[in-house]
């Protein structure tokens, strides 16, 4: 049987598509936008995402419970993840914020407890007026248990995550989609875990976590699970370095059929000048 010519021009098109994916990730920095309430906190949120080797750039912080970036600082980073413990600074403002960035392509990932509503240390501004954000704000929270049904196993949201436990406390939010918004996971308890949105310009993942290990606080979610992996690959995917499954096999293709067109260009030169 004779094999295709297409075919190693396709596989040197993936591999050279793959290897272009993994040069733009050791280019990915993030920034965690915490408004923590113990001390060690961020540094600790910090340290968990950095040692899984998936954000190969830096992992910066800033505290927002203390003050609010420029947009020209946020867009020094791919991705940058928000979450309080304490209250913003200044909540409207960090929204309108984030906002901004969406919409000059930058990656955001809102994770707890910023799904509460403004009163109970909740983000707002035009990230939620706008919808930008992933699900519904909440005034009710509740423990929430451990990774529940999977909705998108094959999502690179859940890469390499074979568990994960909140801790005895398991904090999060009874909150709900909206509109346009894609479910990845659940808790044990059917409350939203991890989700996404791609209808802006920037990438937005909702993460109904608290970000801070059991090592600051005993009751939060336990280090000896993927907590760190789930915060890593969000903050990955809203950078655009963990492509949806197919994409890379669509630029090939895409890729192939460019270097199919050029030679049929080079061709149809090489028959003019000969004729």
């Amino acid at each position: 049987m004779k094999r295709s010519p297409l075919l190693p021009v396709l596989r040197s098109a993936l591999a050279a598509t793959a290897l272009c994916a993994t040069a733009l990730a050791a280019q990915a920095s993030v920034l965690i936008l915490g408004a923590p309430q113990q001390a060690g906190a961020l540094a600790d949120v910090q340290s968990k995402i950095a040692g899984t080797g998936v954000v190969s750039g830096v992992v910066d912080v800033f505290n927002v419970a203390t003050g609010t970036p420029t947009l020209a600082q946020l867009q020094s980073y791919s991705a940058v993840m928000v979450f309080s413990d304490a209250k913003y600074a200044n909540a409207a403002g960090l929204g309108d914020l984030l906002a901004d960035y969406v919409d000059a392509g930058g990656g955001v990932v809102e994770a707890g407890l910023s799904h509460a509503t403004v009163g109970l240390r909740g983000l707002t501004g035009r990230f939620v007026s706008g919808n930008y954000d992933v699900y519904n704000s909440s005034t009710n929270q509740n423990s929430c248990g451990s990774l529940g049904a999977v909705a998108l196993p094959d999502s690179p949201l859940m890469r390499d995550i074979d568990s994960f436990s909140g801790g005895l406390s398991a904090i999060c939010y009874r909150i709900t989609p909206k509109a346009g918004a894609v479910s990845v996971a659940s808790w044990t308890n059917g409350n939203a875990l991890l989700g996404y949105r791609t209808d802006h310009n920037g990438i937005v993942v909702g993460l109904n976590m608290n970000p801070v290990s059991g090592d600051v606080l005993s009751g939060l979610w336990d280090p000896s699970t993927d907590g760190a992996l789930l915060m890593a690959n969000a903050l990955a995917f809203a950078a655009r370095e963990l492509p949806e499954p197919g994409s890379l096999a669509l630029l090939g293709i895409a890729a192939v059929a460019a270097g199919v067109a050029g030679r049929r260009r080079s061709r149809a030169v090489k028959a003019a000048a000969t004729a």
